[in-house]
């Protein structure tokens, strides 16, 4: 029985050549002009035109991963995924596929690391996995979040000044969308569209604020409701809105500037403190005359 091992490892490695090697020749470009790539965002571009070997064998591992993450897991990446905005048009299977890609590298290795019964490093390597993709998620969110946070002020202000001069609420928000750019402009948009389409203006609104957690986008639309429901005048509303809006950034920036300095404490303790008392104990040791061998037994 033992000698049949070795036959079926091989075998198995040459089936899993000639699969790799499919999905490397594998193309959904064809049928696609110029034009088409064009409007495909950069993760249908990349079905489309097969992305490199690694994402394309990366597919098979998507469904496996959905089951394992199950209904609530899968509602939580999503979640985390619009969050961050959904950038390049990522959705829960864009994580799940990069997830799959961080175990076919690390596989290989926590394999190895499994037969030469290094524990440890298997479970670092299960952590990779789970961390690579989602530092990247998390890290676009942080980045949008701080975005938003800082054009809504300004955005705010503009519509102000829009309203004011009279024109309408909703082609005062189309034309100020349409003037900035980054996510505030493209939330904004996609609030007008899903107004256009027949979605109620506190429904959409709500959306807007469910799809984000900057919390000064969550004030804007709270005051912006109560304000529509009470009758008070938009301008003036949007102008004390903005206001609030630079003083709780101003707020924020402090609580932050007050973290650095323990973070600065904290660095400064590991690193510069022990070098220091490194140098003084080896200035000590080389600048003495007392026979340390002696006083420890050495001949």
């Amino acid at each position: 029985m033992t000698a049949l091992v070795p036959g079926v490892l091989a075998l198995a490695a040459v089936l899993l050549f000639f699969r790799g090697w499919r999905l490397l020749r594998s193309r959904d470009i064809e049928g696609l002009d110029v034009g088409d790539l064009v409007l495909l965002s950069r993760e249908q571009q990349q079905k489309a035109t097969g992305g490199g070997p690694l994402y394309r064998m990366a597919g098979p591992l998507v469904p496996p991963l959905r089951a394992l993450l199950g209904t609530q897991g899968l509602r939580w990446l999503d979640r985390q995924v619009t969050l961050a905005g959904r950038p390049d048009g990522a959705t829960a299977d864009t994580v799940l596929r990069t997830a799959g890609m961080w175990i076919l590298i690390f596989g290989p290795v926590a394999l190895l690391c499994l037969l030469l019964g290094q524990f440890l490093a298997v479970g670092l390597t299960l952590v990779l996995v789970v961390i690579m993709p989602l530092a990247r998620l998390s890290r676009a969110r942080r980045l949008r979040q701080q975005r938003l946070d800082q054009d809504l002020p300004d955005f705010l202000d503009i519509l102000s000044v829009t309203v004011s001069a009279g024109v309408a609420f909703r082609p005062a928000l189309l034309r100020v969308a349409q003037r900035y750019q980054g996510p505030l402009a493209e939330e904004m948009t996609l609030t007008l569209n899903q107004i256009a389409n027949g979605a109620s203006r506190r429904s959409a609104f709500t959306q807007l604020r469910d799809r984000n957690d900057s919390e000064a986008l969550a004030q804007f639309v709270t005051a912006f409701l109560q304000s529509e429901e009470l009758g008070a005048p938009l301008a003036q509303t949007l102008k004390q809105i903005a206001v609030e809006m630079r003083r709780s950034n101003a707020q924020r920036m402090r609580r932050r500037a007050a973290q650095a300095a323990p973070r600065v404490t904290l660095v400064t303790s590991l690193l510069l403190v022990p070098a220091i008392m490194v140098l003084i104990f080896v200035g000590l040791f080389l600048g003495s005359d007392v026979d340390f061998g002696s006083l420890l037994g050495g001949s």
